[in-house]
Protein backbone atom coordinates (compact mmCIF):
# COMPACT_ATOMS: atom_id res chain seq x y z
CA UNK A 1 0.00 0.00 0.00
CA UNK A 2 1.52 3.43 -0.80
CA UNK A 3 1.99 6.05 1.55
CA UNK A 4 -0.89 8.79 1.86
CA UNK A 5 -0.21 11.51 4.02
CA UNK A 6 -3.69 13.65 5.06
CA UNK A 7 -3.86 17.08 5.27
CA UNK A 8 -2.93 18.08 9.14
CA UNK A 9 -5.85 20.34 9.04
CA UNK A 10 -9.58 19.10 10.73
CA UNK A 11 -12.89 20.02 9.33
CA UNK A 12 -13.81 22.50 11.77
CA UNK A 13 -10.79 24.48 11.08
CA UNK A 14 -11.12 24.33 7.19
CA UNK A 15 -14.69 25.35 7.96
CA UNK A 16 -13.55 28.30 10.00
CA UNK A 17 -10.96 29.16 7.14
CA UNK A 18 -13.52 28.99 4.68
CA UNK A 19 -16.07 31.20 6.67
CA UNK A 20 -13.32 34.17 6.62
CA UNK A 21 -12.10 33.69 3.00
CA UNK A 22 -11.53 36.25 0.52
CA UNK A 23 -13.43 36.16 -2.90
CA UNK A 24 -10.68 35.71 -6.43
CA UNK A 25 -11.25 35.58 -9.66
CA UNK A 26 -13.05 32.32 -11.32
CA UNK A 27 -11.12 29.16 -12.54
CA UNK A 28 -13.43 27.45 -15.09
CA UNK A 29 -16.54 29.43 -14.28
CA UNK A 30 -16.18 28.33 -11.08
CA UNK A 31 -16.01 30.60 -7.79
CA UNK A 32 -12.46 30.35 -5.72
CA UNK A 33 -11.71 31.68 -2.19
CA UNK A 34 -8.48 32.21 -0.67
CA UNK A 35 -8.11 31.35 3.15
CA UNK A 36 -5.28 30.71 5.79
CA UNK A 37 -5.01 27.38 5.24
CA UNK A 38 -6.48 26.54 1.69
CA UNK A 39 -7.97 27.88 -1.49
CA UNK A 40 -11.82 26.73 -1.76
CA UNK A 41 -13.53 26.18 -5.42
CA UNK A 42 -17.49 26.12 -5.68
CA UNK A 43 -18.74 22.25 -5.95
CA UNK A 44 -21.70 21.07 -7.84
CA UNK A 45 -24.17 18.38 -6.42
CA UNK A 46 -25.51 16.66 -9.34
CA UNK A 47 -28.82 14.11 -9.33
CA UNK A 48 -27.32 12.44 -12.97
CA UNK A 49 -27.03 15.05 -15.26
CA UNK A 50 -28.85 18.10 -13.42
CA UNK A 51 -27.26 20.11 -10.81
CA UNK A 52 -28.96 20.30 -7.72
CA UNK A 53 -27.13 22.12 -5.48
CA UNK A 54 -24.25 24.67 -6.53
CA UNK A 55 -23.39 26.48 -3.03
CA UNK A 56 -20.40 23.74 -1.71
CA UNK A 57 -16.98 24.23 -1.79
CA UNK A 58 -13.97 21.83 -2.27
CA UNK A 59 -10.98 22.85 -0.04
CA UNK A 60 -7.82 22.67 -2.37
CA UNK A 61 -5.03 22.51 0.32
CA UNK A 62 -1.42 23.51 -1.21
CA UNK A 63 0.42 20.72 0.46
CA UNK A 64 -1.60 18.10 -1.45
CA UNK A 65 -2.04 19.48 -4.67
CA UNK A 66 1.15 19.79 -7.83
CA UNK A 67 2.67 23.07 -8.22
CA UNK A 68 0.70 23.41 -11.35
CA UNK A 69 -2.55 23.21 -9.88
CA UNK A 70 -1.17 25.70 -6.54
CA UNK A 71 -0.03 28.36 -9.15
CA UNK A 72 -3.16 28.52 -10.95
CA UNK A 73 -5.48 29.12 -7.36
CA UNK A 74 -2.22 31.80 -6.75
CA UNK A 75 -2.69 33.19 -9.73
CA UNK A 76 -6.61 34.09 -9.61
CA UNK A 77 -6.27 35.41 -6.06
CA UNK A 78 -3.15 37.57 -7.13
CA UNK A 79 -4.06 41.24 -6.31
CA UNK A 80 -7.20 42.36 -7.65
CA UNK A 81 -10.59 42.04 -6.84
CA UNK A 82 -12.28 39.31 -8.73
CA UNK A 83 -14.68 40.00 -12.52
Amino acid sequence: MPDVTLSAASVDELQTDFESAVPCHQIDGRNVWKGAIAYYIQSFVYDGDTPVATDAADAVLPEDNSAETVKEFEDACSGAQPV
